[in-house]
């Protein structure tokens, strides 16, 4: 009986000695690749390089630099051209080199020192070369060295900034040039979303016929039709005068008489002298009889 135990045990490790050793060192199964499809995946990649690369597109290089991208799509300006224009280089910069300064392009390659040789550096003002107009005011704002009243603003815009200085008014003592033009660089606002307009219906053209926004205190020379409604705005208790009394001169346009702002003619310049040379020489001055020239006493 204990010698037919011993040979079952003896025949069952012996059958599990044998299916380890199959398992582990048995045969293995060996997939082959023909020499023909080695040789057609070896071709398929080199084609990669074999075609002629086009130049980028503003919209290749965009996938990556979305960020400036978008910048030049919305207020790019003149800027808005080939990326390649500007940047013969990409993708050379090594920070082992730090060499960002030498593969970025330069303002001065197409604009030279466009402000003169006073601001070389271009990216003070300019610092999104992708939006060249939105400029930081607070930068403009600053004085020009050895320039006394001038202002950064007015390098470039000299007309302007003249006027500025010769004509102070509350325009450049309160808002200057940031309370006007600071949401965009290169925007004109209306007067009227400022100032309440002189007459109804007045529109900002008709403003400028008589104001220019950078002397504002210093009146143009505007031509005989401006309306009288339009110099009421200011000249009210004078023109209420001439509705009220209506005489000859309620009939004249007030520029025909005040041909420049502030000019008093004489009655002279009209009338010459219709009294006798007796009376003229009484009243030299015509107001000691007719008072008020927009306001004529009653001839009775």
């Amino acid at each position: 009986m204990k010698k037919n135990l011993y040979i079952i045990v003896l025949t069952l490790f012996c059958i599990g000695v044998l299916t380890i050793f199959l398992v582990a060192c048995g045969p293995t199964t060996t997939v082959k690749t023909s020499g023909k499809e080695k040789v057609a995946a070896s071709t398929s990649q080199s084609k990669l390089y074999q075609m002629d690369l086009k130049p980028l597109a503003p919209q290749e290089c965009g996938r990556c630099h979305n960020y400036q991208f978008k910048w030049l799509k919305d207020k790019g300006g003149r800027h808005q051209m080939d990326c390649v224009t500007c940047h013969e280089q990409f993708h050379a910069y090594n920070p082992k080199k730090d060499n960002w300064d030498e593969i970025m392009p330069k303002c001065q390659g197409c604009h030279d020192l466009a402000h003169g040789k006073d601001f070389p550096a271009c990216m003070e003002c300019h610092q999104q070369p992708h939006a060249p107009k939105v400029i930081p005011f607070a930068k403009l704002e600053k004085a020009v060295e050895g320039q006394e009243g001038v202002i950064v603003c007015g390098v470039c815009h000299k007309t302007e900034g003249t006027e500025f200085a010769k004509f102070s008014s509350m325009h450049n003592s309160g808002p200057n040039c940031q309370g006007c033009h600071a949401e965009v660089h290169g925007t004109i606002p209306s007067c009227l979303d400022c100032h309440e307009p002189h007459v109804e219906k007045q529109e900002y053209k008709d403003c400028l016929v008589c104001h220019s926004p950078h002397s504002a205190s210093n009146i143009k020379q505007y031509p005989e039709d401006v309306p009288n409604t339009a110099c009421s705005a200011c000249h009210d208790t004078v023109y209420n005068n001439l509705q009220a009394n209506v005489t000859r001169h309620s009939e004249l346009q007030c520029a025909t008489c005040h041909a420049a702002h502030g000019e008093i003619p004489s009655c002279q310049d009209c009338h010459g002298e219709p009294h006798d040379a007796m009376l003229h020489k009484k009243f030299a001055n015509c107001l000691e009889c007719h008072i008020d020239p927009h306001n004529l006493p009653d001839r009775q």
